[in-house]
């Protein structure tokens, strides 16, 4: 068996489970649980034969110093896990973080010094991981990011961005699965499609905002929901028409580089990094 550092991305509609020329995707949703994480972690360790020395978890949610997870909305169950604890008969050495922090871990692992920019990640909801003047902008609690929390007022009703610009928000807006989202949009359902185009120009309102108040270089946007058809559009259009001309010029938009694997890697990368 060979020694391995493999990162998790566990997110609200999926896990994947990484390691250097392994990986594998299980489903979830709301009703996951921890020991369905560790029931699919050891049959991932098993079937490749491996032997880890080193595990990153990417959690999302807010997670503290010591790697419990404080809250989670998207996966109900694991606010309040304890995963050195729980975990602990595997004796690895453990990295628990938000999701969104190692997707901005991998991202920006190589930035030139000084770089202000950051990383935004919509999937079943929205959050962000900031890098300012060459380092994360962690804040007061090592909290900062929650994009998703933005306050915005649309038709007379003030609703959080994630409820209007996230995965699970315009696949309830359609009455229809994350999944089967995807499938109806590409298929052109013209109603689908307005939802999705509606999406993505709130999450340019999120976008403008994240520009006109850190003048980043550098914005890198990944997740699902970004690959559904015309959001990514729409959100540059609306990002572009909200934001100060000059701040909107200076900023360079991308998507991730490392595309769908982006938060597993920044985990593995974390695990690598543990003291």
């Amino acid at each position: 068996m060979s020694e391995h550092t493999l990162g998790i991305d566990l997110g609200g509609t999926k896990m994947l489970l990484y390691g250097e020329g392994v990986h594998e995707r299980i489903e979830t949703g709301s009703a996951f649980t921890p020991n369905d994480l560790s029931h699919h972690l050891t049959k991932f360790v098993a079937s490749h034969r491996l032997s880890p020395t080193r595990i990153g978890i990417a959690v999302p949610g807010l997670v503290d110093a010591d790697g419990a997870v404080l809250a989670s909305d998207v996966l109900p169950l694991f606010s309040g896990w304890q995963p050195r604890l729980d975990l602990a008969a595997m004796k690895v050495k453990w990295s628990v973080l938000n999701d969104v922090k190692a997707a901005l871990l991998e991202e920006m692992h190589d930035a030139p010094l000084g770089l202000t920019g950051g990383v935004v990640m919509v999937g079943t909801a929205i959050g962000a991981g900031l890098w300012v003047d060459g380092k994360p902008l962690l804040g007061a609690s090592g909290w900062a990011g929650e994009l998703g929390y933005l306050p915005l007022m649309i038709d007379d009703r003030v609703d959080r961005l994630d409820q209007l610009a996230g995965g699970r928000a315009i696949a309830a807006h359609c009455s229809v699965s994350p999944g089967l989202l995807a499938e109806q949009a590409k298929s052109g359902d013209l109603a689908t499609l307005q939802a999705i185009g509606s999406g993505g120009r709130a999450l340019g309102l999120g976008l403008a905002a994240l520009i006109n108040l850190l003048n980043p270089s550098r914005l890198a946007l990944g997740g699902g929901t970004v690959e559904l058809p015309g959001y990514w559009e729409q959100a540059l259009r609306s990002a572009e028409a909200h934001s100060i001309p000059e701040l909107w010029r200076d900023c360079q938009i991308s998507k991730v580089r490392e595309g769908a694997f982006v938060v597993a890697k920044g985990a593995l990368r974390s695990a690598r990094q543990a003291d």
